[in-house]
């Protein structure tokens, strides 16, 4: 059975979290004067792209559709909304393979697409090229990209350049009882733009959205990534098998370096949080999702622990130890989730496979690009991770850095408090038992 122990709160740690809920109350109903900038930032995903609160800008591109363009939005509309439809009878709306059929049949109409998550070739790739050549030698060019989602979504992109600047009309549907509604649309002037050696294509812009009040406006920085350029199929098998269940958020899997033989700074128990659900079913109370803020120190049974860390990786007993804090008399393994001081910063970039190498040994050897739009970057660092099939599953072998991140202001990842930051900070709960 599971055991608990539970430590005090702080007084500061209680005021903080008012403190926190006080703001996310107020944020529903705020005022932001043109020209104002909030004291938070805030974030919205949606179709893979990420947004942070920002002012008004006052310089707003004047942009019209075509008559044409007008056409093609119909069209795109129709073939999306009889994809989505046909999907949702089905139960198929989450599925990729539905998805690379409606970025094809769109690509076969003469349309630039994607999908949301770089994860399918984009459709007719060679216009949007045409068009970053034109922007880049500040010609006049115009091109409709057509971005779809495994949700049953939809944006539309018209784009324009001349004189080196690119405006455009995003326009956003949403599926929902059997029709592509419009759900928002916006003018922009892209803030940045640029075409990388990576075959990406990297932008961004203000996005405005009305609040619950008339007299509430806000602006949001939209961070987009498009592949432009086509990815081996293989590279995208492999990285959503091994690299994207894993990514970025609350762990240090692929930022540090380590081998079976040695592995170095890899963090365990951010290792725990991300595959116990491959290994459990119910009783999650303890991990970071269900426990963060607690100041809960669980002890997890020695069986229980190792299950889930050996079936990912080829470590003993007592290596895994030695990287833990372990109880030998009681044969458990001390487990603290993370807590208010370890939260990230939340924008992360995501694996991206661009070469591999099967070994004779059975092993994968994959070479990853870190793709952070948030940062406009389609090359954050590489890294280089070796993987091996087993029965049982997948099992991690080595992470390497090749390319370190050139940039110290560009980081996302806060390791989880030391032993002795956790007893230095919660000591005085501890006192009050």
């Amino acid at each position: 059975m599971l055991q608990k122990r539970e430590i005090l709160f702080r007084k500061g740690v209680l005021f903080a979290v008012g403190i926190i809920l006080a703001m996310n109350l107020a944020g529903c109903g705020n005022f932001m004067e043109k020209g104002s900038r909030d004291a938070g930032e805030r974030k919205e995903e949606r179709l893979g792209n990420t947004f942070a609160d920002t002012p008004q800008n006052a310089d707003e591109p004047i942009m019209k559709r075509t008559g044409s363009e007008e056409k093609e939005a119909k069209e795109i509309i129709g073939i999306c909304c009889e994809t989505y439809a046909k999907a949702a009878k089905e139960d198929k709306l989450d599925d990729l393979e539905m998805l690379r059929n409606l970025v094809n049949t769109l690509g076969e109409k003469g349309y630039t697409a994607i999908d949301s998550e770089n994860q399918i070739n984009m459709a007719q790739h060679e216009k949007l090229l045409q068009f970053c050549e034109a922007a880049e030698a500040k010609e006049s060019e115009r091109i409709t990209v057509a971005e779809v989602t495994r949700e049953g979504e939809c944006t539309i992109r018209n784009m324009e350049t001349h004189d080196g600047d690119v405006n455009m009309i995003r326009s956003y549907y949403a599926f929902a009882d059997g029709e592509l509604k419009l759900s928002s649309e916006d003018i922009y002037r892209a803030e940045s733009w640029e075409y990388t050696e990576d075959g990406y294509l990297m932008f961004s812009g203000w996005l405005a959205f009305e609040g619950s009040y008339e007299v509430t406006r806000k602006q949001l920085m939209e961070y987009t990534a498009y592949r432009v350029l086509p990815l081996d199929e293989t590279c995208r098998e492999l990285n959503r098998k091994y690299l994207l269940p894993v990514s970025y958020e609350c762990n240090n899997m692929f930022l540090a370096d380590w081998s079976e033989e040695d592995f170095g700074e890899l963090d365990f128990y951010d290792v725990f949080d991300i595959f116990y659900s491959e290994n459990q079913r119910g009783d999650e109370e303890f991990t970071s999702e269900y426990a963060m803020g607690t100041s809960a120190v669980y002890l997890i049974p020695k069986e229980r622990f190792e299950q889930v860390i050996m079936s990912k990786f080829k470590i003993s007993s007592e290596i895994l130890q030695s990287k833990t804090v372990y109880h030998p008399k009681e044969e458990v393994y001390e487990y603290k989730p993370r807590g208010f001081e370890e939260i990230e910063y939340p924008e992360y970039p995501y694996p991206e496979v661009v070469g591999y190498e099967e070994k004779v040994d059975g092993t994968w050897t994959l070479k990853v690009n870190a793709v952070f739009p948030y940062r406009g970057m389609s090359k954050a660092y590489t890294h280089e991770v070796t993987v091996r099939d087993t029965e049982g599953g997948v099992q991690y072998v080595a992470n390497r850095v090749l390319e370190p991140v050139k940039d110290a202001d560009i980081k996302w990842h806060t390791p989880r408090l030391t032993r002795e930051e956790w007893e230095e900070r919660y000591a005085a709960g501890k006192e009050g038992q």
